[in-house]
């Protein structure tokens, strides 16, 4: 099966108050107090003199000094900008280049946004799989720089902080064992953002019973049930989407949203950073499943399951 052997994530050192964001956004108060009051917001780390290189290969090379480089097989950017300037054709083969793996067949994956991070990790696993040697590895990268406020303020309702992440995968490692992942796209909604007023309001009524539906199904694929999963990590828009869309109390009590608030939303890389964050502050339970979720603008939906290893963190004594 799929594993995770390494997980790391990065900051820059640059931290400012919602408000102060705000402030540069050109938000007026109104919007501010949504943010912090309703939404859910803090603080972030931004650092506009940061480049999209500058924010994600540090997490890569703190990833990639748990091992030998030379046995990455595979180097997968993802990314949830997509058809602008941030982010070109070049990229992913500039950030092999940089991080020296030289023998890494390198690509690169977006379209999905938020959920693109989960569908790397089981592309990497297929790719391992296929290749058949035990000592392979492949490195997930994730990041976005965001340079247009259209990316910076995501309609009215995240403010997208810095912050990447990088993930080492292998085929039947010995780290956190990947057990399932389900995944649907529901095509009518490509327009995203720019959908019509009847389409947004069709996808808010559609939203919480497909994610409950890929949720289950990915819980019964890992022989669980969601009453059996000990933390579920999910990006970091907001609360109030997660509101909207988990209205079962007693299972959204198991979302993690503890970084909402520290580091807002690092396009393409929450779900690992949350994973990170749960890792340093030891709170998973060995050998009791967990859970990522995602839902990607477009609209995609995806749940994977792990079982985290005694390695991975576990509850403080």
């Amino acid at each position: 099966m799929i594993t995770l052997e390494a997980v790391e994530s990065f900051f820059p050192d640059r931290t400012v108050t919602v408000e102060e964001r705000a402030a540069e956004l050109g938000l007026n108060p109104a919007q501010t107090h949504m943010f912090r009051r309703i939404h859910g917001l803090d603080r972030m780390h931004y650092d506009p003199d940061l480049s999209l290189y500058d924010l994600v290969l540090p997490a890569a090379r703190k990833t990639l000094a748990q091992i030998d480089p030379r046995s990455v097989r595979y180097l997968i950017y993802c990314h949830a900008l997509h058809g602008g300037r941030s982010v070109g054709p070049e990229t992913a083969q500039n950030i092999k280049q940089l991080l020296g793996l030289e023998n890494a067949t390198t690509f690169a994956l977006t379209q999905q946004n938020c959920a693109i991070a989960l569908s790397a990790i089981d592309v990497a696993g297929a790719l391992l799989q296929a290749d058949g040697d035990p000592e392979a590895r492949a490195l997930v990268v994730t990041g976005d720089k965001p340079r247009h406020r259209a990316a910076q303020l995501v309609m009215n309702t995240c403010v997208v902080g810095d912050g990447s992440a990088s993930a080492l995968v292998a085929w039947n490692g010995s780290g956190t064992a990947v057990r399932s992942f389900v995944t649907r796209t529901r095509g009518e909604f490509s327009d995203g953002m720019m959908s019509s007023p009847a389409l947004i309001r069709a996808e808010s009524e559609m939203r919480p019973r497909l994610m409950l539906e890929v949720m289950r199904e990915a819980a019964n694929r890992a022989d669980c049930r969601l009453d059996d999963i000990q933390v579920i990590i999910a990006p970091n828009p907001n609360t109030t989407l997660w509101q909207d869309t988990i209205k079962d109390e007693a299972l959204r009590s198991k979302f993690f949203f503890d970084n909402i608030p520290r580091y807002s939303h690092c396009l393409a890389s929450d779900v690992l950073i949350n994973y990170v964050t749960l890792g340093e502050e030891k709170r998973f339970e060995p050998d009791r499943p967990a859970m990522f979720v995602a839902i990607g603008v477009g609209m995609t939906f995806s749940a994977m399951v792990f079982t985290p290893s005694s390695n991975t963190g576990g509850p403080r004594s």
